[in-house]
């Protein structure tokens, strides 16, 4: 059962020689294997690759060439990031075959430190949420998987990568963390490297990390950044653990009901605040409307950049898309320019408020619920981006995610508590280049609260 140590576990066992890396990523591997038939995370596994990569990464610990804490550690990526000799195909027939040359610059950089590649994992048709891919919630299959790194967040949930990278245009790191009680994170716009991505809309989309912990994630991103220094010491994991001082958060309880919370989640979230508390973090009350500002924004940009990256393909081969990515790609045609520079406006506008009230405020984040309310049935489900107040639309998740990505800022997501036996997110939205502060606040509200069950998988589902 070595597929159950996380990141940090993993890796202080590797260095101690206490647990060969062939070992730990059979047992992954295994792992897999056992969860996949009912899950279904994965579109491309390379097997072979993995072993050889933690037979080579033996033989160098066993030399003294240890590289760090993500030596011979697995992990899984989102088919939208590119990987050299292996698919990228975005999860669409219209790039089936695509194998690219070259590693995006995250996936480099997980692999120069040590990190070994499982495989891709599934997501939505080029990460525009509008097709129902295969991949199933392991808490519940009948309900929403979250988002379109679902395959990364449900590998990770079941135990079959410790950790994977997802992409986040308007909360698909967070949006899968927080369905699977993970810690997921949208990084700081220009903390990492995003090129060798297949995106959607290059101005909101940012590379994450989901893991099981706030530690584990903060090791996975520390493995991505440009340099180590942009995000903290070299001992990354005692940096998180380092107490802040004298916390404040910012909530805007208010606005919960405006974005179509529901009563249960605001009641976990309430709970998930006190906790913070009663811990000592000072809790403020702020105000700011603007944040829905966020939501026309994204969808004008994500219209306009995903027809301009996308446009070639849809004209070729526009069969191979779903019918509902086929819309939204055709629904780009009516973005005029008048529109983006409304959107430039409103972006600009947004982003002074979130910054005037961090300042004026002295907070350390914003804090709300990671989604209005529990996955729903996937027969509720509606991919409609354009409603504001359903939480069986996709576009509620927009209300609460987006303005990270439109403000370019750092959020991650921690699980808060359970609904009806189904995890809910407790949303951490922080300053710019703020990461490290954003992952001290979540290991401080980590280590005050029981860590919720893995899911676990029943038979015969």
């Amino acid at each position: 059962m070595k597929w159950q140590y996380g990141i940090e576990e993993a890796a202080r066992r590797i260095a101690a020689r206490e647990l060969s890396v062939v070992e730990y990523v059979s047992s992954v591997l295994d792992r897999l294997a056992e969860t996949e038939p009912e899950v279904s995370a994965w579109t491309y596994v390379d097997r072979e690759g993995a072993l050889r990569a933690a037979q080579q990464a033996d033989v160098e610990i066993a030399a003294g060439q240890h590289r760090g804490p993500l030596h011979g550690i697995p992990f899984g990526v989102k088919d939208v990031i590119d990987t050299a000799g292996l698919p990228t195909e975005g999860g669409s027939k219209a790039y089936a075959g695509r194998i690219p040359d070259h590693d995006a610059a995250t996936v480099r950089a997980l692999r120069e430190n040590g990190a070994i590649l499982l495989g891709k994992t599934v997501t939505h048709e080029i990460a525009y949420g509008q097709n129902f891919p295969p991949t199933r919630n392991p808490w519940d299959p009948s309900r929403y998987q979250g988002g379109s790194s679902a395959g990364s967040g449900v590998a990770v949930a079941v135990g079959s990568a410790p950790g994977c990278l997802g992409t986040d245009t308007s909360g698909s790191v967070r949006n899968p963390a927080s369905v699977n009680s993970l810690v997921g994170m949208r990084p700081t716009t220009g903390l990492i490297d995003g090129s060798g991505v297949m995106n959607l809309s290059e101005q909101l989309d940012q590379v994450g990390p989901i893991a099981r912990t706030t530690v584990d994630c903060a090791l996975l991103l520390q493995g991505m950044v440009k340099s180590r220094a942009d995000l903290g010491p070299e001992d990354i994991a005692a940096a998180v653990r380092r107490p802040l001082n004298r916390p404040r958060v910012g909530v805007d309880f208010a606005a919960w009901h405006d974005w179509g919370v529901s009563t249960e989640v605001q009641a976990a979230i309430k709970e998930a605040v006190n906790v913070l508390a009663s811990t000592g973090v000072e809790i403020v009350d702020v105000s700011l409307p603007e944040l829905s500002l966020a939501l026309p924004v994204t969808l004008v940009s994500c219209l306009a950049d995903a027809l301009r990256l996308h446009g070639s393909a849809l004209s070729d081969r526009p069969e191979d898309f779903e019918p509902g990515t086929r819309v939204m790609l055709e629904l780009g045609c009516a973005v005029t320019e008048e529109h983006l520079t409304l959107a430039r406006r409103a972006r600009a506008h947004l982003r002074d408020r979130v910054r005037a009230t961090f300042l004026d405020a002295d907070l350390t984040a914003l804090v709300s619920p990671t989604l209005s309310g529990i996955p729903p049935r996937l027969s509720d489900l509606s991919t409609d981006l354009t409603r504001e107040s359903d939480e069986a639309d996709l576009s509620s998740a927009l209300l609460l995610l987006a303005p990270a990505n439109v403000c370019g800022l750092p959020a991650l997501s921690v699980p808060g508590g359970f609904v009806n036996g189904l995890p809910v997110g407790l949303h951490l939205l922080g300053r710019p280049y703020g990461d490290l502060a954003l992952f001290r606040l979540a290991q401080h509200y980590e280590t005050a609260v029981a860590r919720p069950a893995q899911a676990t998988l029943r038979s015969g589902r």
